[in-house]
This record gives C-alpha cells, structure tokens and sequence, in this order.
C-alpha cells in the first residue's frame, strides 16, 4: 500500500456563486453517471480508495481551486447520486451526519440483505477507521469528515478528513476493505497531506511493531509499572523518559497523565493484542500516547515518529499508466457532457497531473 500527498490541501475561503458549485456537482454526477455505465460499481468503489482518483474527481469539476474544501463537495454528491439500486450506498459525511453511519447502516442493512454479523463488522470498521486516524495516527489534525461507501456485499471504502487547527491545512485518509490484513499495521490506501509533520506519533507503521507489543504486554501483565510511570509524569509536560540503564532519552511529545481507574479498566479487558486494545471504548489519543511512552521506557520499544504521508513530489504517476485515472478518462469521454464540458474536464485534468509527473 503506498501513502501519497498529491497537491496542496487547505480550506480556501474563496466566494464562489451559486453556478459554480451547481456547475461543479452536475459534472460530477455525469462524470459518475458514465463511469458506472462503462465500469462495473465494485470498480468505481476501489478507484475511490486512490488519493488519484479522487484528486482527479476534483480536478475534472474544477473544484481543485477550493483546495482542501473540495473534499466536501466530493463527498456531498457522491452520497446525492449514488443510490442502492447502484450496487453502492454511500453513509456519513461531514459532522455532524459522521457521527450517524451506525444508524444509516440499519437503514441500508434492510435493503442490502445484510445478516447481523455484516452489518456489526461495518459498525466495527467505521469505528476503528476513526479510532485509528485520531488516536493511533497522530498528527495534529482532528477529524471533521467520515464518508463510508458500501457494496451490496459488504465491501467498504472510508473517506476522512481532518483540519489542522489555526492553519486551515488538511489532511485526507483513504482506506479499503480489499486485501486489509490489519486495522492497526499499514491500513491505508493513501493518506493526501499539504506538508510532512515533524513529529507524528504513527502506531500504525511497521517500525512500531514492537511498541504495539510492548503496550498489550505493559496493560495485561504490568499494569502495576505502569502506576508507577504514570506517578513520574510531572503534570503532562514530561519529555524525557529515565530508562533503567539510568540513560535519559528523549520521547518528543508531552506525555499526558491517565487515571488509574482507566488503566484498571483496560487491565481486567485484557485484550489479546493491539487492535482489541484500540477497539476498547475509552482509549483515545492520550491513552495511546502515555502507553507508547511507557512502552518506551519499560520495554526499550519506542514507536514510529515519522510522519506516514508522502508529498506531491515524491508520488510518481503516469496518466497511461494509473488504471484509476485512465478509468476517469475514459468516463469523462463518455459521458453526457458537453464536448466543450469535456474538453474543459480533460484539460484540467491532464493539467493537475502533468504538473505531478514534472515531479517525478
């Protein structure tokens, strides 16, 4: 799975006029009308998983001019215009319709045929996607957008945004059902971001294998250790970790104070392994960022500081080469548009992604 950035996401405060954006959404709906017409719904599911993809959705309605805020447009049609009889159903959106996926998934259960233990793996899904993009991945962007787009036979894709606050930046996720093997190791199908973080708390990446050990081991077997970590920490503005060597270094996040009745909590769960200690109602960010801390210091398994997105000009992509992209292509000259409407789409297209191929 790769973790792309493919252009400059912030929420532009620009006034557009009506047309525009009424523009904007009919050629969405034709671009989508043709793609479903040529393609088969499970197609256009797996295309939405690639950050191309829907940077090439965007492009196509000449919606990259609102940068970062184009994401809700997106997201607002897709959920206007794809409908059951499709094979596809699109839950959530942007807060506060993110928070209503459990209760929408009721809904479509009935008319997708779902059994019990379908519609609790869907909750579930929708559930750690959120868990994991805000607590195990963290880099100082909160979550304002949910999008699930589910097939008649279960197969998902989430769509989520974040906002990194005072600075209008954001941040897309894309995640897939197809081939994830983990909720909690390298679950991304792409994650689009302006700039790489610094320092970003990544318990989600390879290098934090051992971390993620380190945590369940610390919850189940030495929660007693962990009281007495937690009582070191000097009001949550602690940066540096004392290793039993007596050799200081440095875990470059504050480490926040967690209470013991939470910890008991998540002691007598006793979760088999990292995903059912995430899944554990209760556990957020401070929670996984005090365990990864103490995993550091009582297991010498400190986690992944590296941020997981990787930037515009790192991506190399070929229009003849993406499938996804080609696949837009051939919908955009296929659909009910206007030959100067196409034209236009294609152009805009193919001028976005010119630019990426310059970088690479």
């Amino acid at each position: 799975m790769y973790r792309a950035g493919l252009r400059e996401l912030k929420l532009i405060y620009s006034s557009k006029p009506k047309w525009y954006f009424r523009q904007a959404e009919r050629t969405l709906t034709a671009i989508l009308e043709s793609y479903l017409s040529i393609f088969e719904p499970k197609k256009l599911l797996r295309a939405l998983a690639s950050p191309t993809f829907f940077d090439g959705l965007v492009a196509s309605a000449s919606l990259d001019e609102l940068g970062g805020g184009a994401t809700s447009i997106v997201a607002v049609t897709l959920k206007n215009f794809i409908r059951p009889d499709s094979g596809l159903a699109v839950v959530g959106g942007k807060r506060p319709h993110g928070y209503k996926v459990p209760e929408e998934l009721d809904a479509l259960a009935s008319i997708f045929g779902f059994d019990e233990k379908t519609l609790e793996r869907l909750k579930y899904a929708s559930r750690m996607v959120a868990k994991v993009d805000s607590a195990a991945i963290q880099d100082g962007f909160q979550l304002y957008l949910h999008l699930m787009i589910v097939s008649w036979d279960g197969a998902w894709v989430i769509i989520q945004q974040g906002i990194k606050p005072m600075t209008n930046l954001v941040r897309r996720y894309h995640w897939i059902s197809a081939q994830l093997r983990s909720f909690v190791e390298e679950p991304h199908s792409g994650i689009v971001s302006a700039a790489r973080e610094e320092i970003v708390l990544d318990m989600t990446s390879r290098d934090s294998r051992e971390s993620r050990k380190a945590c369940v081991e610390a919850v189940n077997n030495d929660i007693e250790a962990l009281k007495k970590f937690s009582r070191g920490i000097a009001g949550g503005q602690s940066t540096l970790i004392e290793f039993d060597a007596g050799e200081p270094r440095k875990f470059p996040l504050s480490i926040p104070k967690v209470s013991w009745s939470s910890l008991l909590a998540i002691h007598e769960s006793s979760p088999e392994d990292y995903e059912a200690l995430l899944a554990i109602r209760g556990v957020g960010p401070s929670m996984v960022r005090f365990l990864a801390a103490a995993a550091a210091a009582l297991y010498d398994a400190p986690p992944s500081f590296r941020d997981p997105a990787i930037l515009f000009s790192e991506l190399p992509v070929k229009m003849g080469t993406d499938k996804p992209l080609y696949e837009l292509v051939e919908a955009i000259k296929n659909s009910r548009l206007s030959f100067a409407e196409k034209r236009k789409a294609l152009n805009r297209l193919i001028s976005v992604f010119k630019r990426l191929e310059e970088y690479s």
